[in-house]
């Protein structure tokens, strides 16, 4: 089975992750393509009530504890065909302290849920756990507002994203000698990116190629939500240029969901904002970026990463 992974993520809360990962969970089911939303926000879960869905037993909290095999055993039905839901858990305080044995537990799972498409609904900020779970996608979501606040964690996230991907493969390599140069040069300045890895290529080839490789097959998407005019669509597209030019990632942008109160008034009554509204400009915007991720996943798996370093 050709399974996609798709991790919804960012750098700040309120941002909509759940939002976005709901919605395009029920537009999938709504093409008969079988569905499995995890709620892997492991310090506030929230989907489940996005649903309309009540918090009960199985969770993720019973998989983790082994209270249930598998996490095939805690997917639970909703009231949508097609649609399942790993419930977050109520032990927040266990479940946001996952240990590393756990957390490679949880990701091999993932991988073996019955289902072609899994959405992760992920916590907001930078943890390992965080980190390693968008990692493992494909594509990850960065979902952004358009508030000046959010640009910076959703850049300071995208910057954590690449330290992890590098620090992997330098453990795995065995060279971590060239850790403290990458924090020494990056960590305290993004820009600086482009300059270690143009020393990193003069000096040692080898290896220079191995992390820029790991770099450039990380190709995260970017939605920028609640959008009330064209500055704010189009400061999406900035955020990804800048993206590609400083972090030298290759991010699609995805597109805007425009502001909608209505939004705030399906969750209160408990109900699914996307099936209550499906001919509003969101709900359209949600059926064209889940278009764009489809061909986006594919991009990914039919395109090697180019060696070179581009022109800053």
């Amino acid at each position: 089975m050709d399974k996609r992974i798709w991790a919804i993520g960012g750098g700040k809360g309120g941002t909509g992750k759940s939002f976005v990962a709901a919605s395009l969970g029920l537009h999938l089911a709504s093409l008969d393509r079988e569905v499995v939303l995890v709620d892997a926000d492991l310090g506030a879960p929230n989907l489940h009530t996005l649903l309309g869905v009540k918090a009960s037993h199985p969770d993720l909290g019973d998989f983790l504890t082994n209270n249930v095999p598998s996490l095939e055993e805690a997917a639970v039905e909703t009231p949508y065909r097609g649609l399942r839901i790993v419930k977050g858990s109520e032990n927040i305080l266990f479940v946001a302290n996952l240990n590393h044995y756990k957390k490679l537990r949880l990701l091999r799972q993932l991988r073996q849920l019955k289902t072609q498409n899994v959405i992760l609904d992920l916590g907001t900020g930078s943890s390992f756990n965080t980190l390693d779970f968008f990692l493992s996608a494909n594509p990850g979501v960065v979902v952004a507002t358009p508030e000046p606040t959010a640009i910076e964690n959703t850049y300071l996230f995208l910057k954590s994203c690449i330290m992890r991907v590098l620090k992997l493969y330098m453990d795995h390599y065995k060279i971590q000698d060239l850790h403290q140069k990458m924090l020494d040069q990056i960590e305290k300045n993004s820009q600086s990116l482009y300059g270690f890895f143009k020393s990193l290529m003069e000096n040692d080839r080898a290896y220079g190629t191995i992390l820029y490789r790991a770099l450039r097959a990380f190709r995260p998407c970017l939605v920028m939500n609640k959008t009330r005019d064209e500055r704010d669509v189009l400061l999406g597209r900035s955020v990804a240029d800048v993206a590609r030019k400083y972090l030298l990632i290759d991010m699609k942008y995805l597109g805007a969901v425009p502001y909608d109160e209505d939004v705030h008034e399906s969750l209160r009554g408990l109900k699914p904002f996307y099936l209550e509204h499906k001919d509003s400009a969101a709900a359209r915007a949600i059926r064209q970026m889940s278009e764009e991720l489809a061909y986006s996943i594919e991009f990914t798996l039919r395109t090697p990463p180019e060696i070179r370093l581009p022109d800053v």
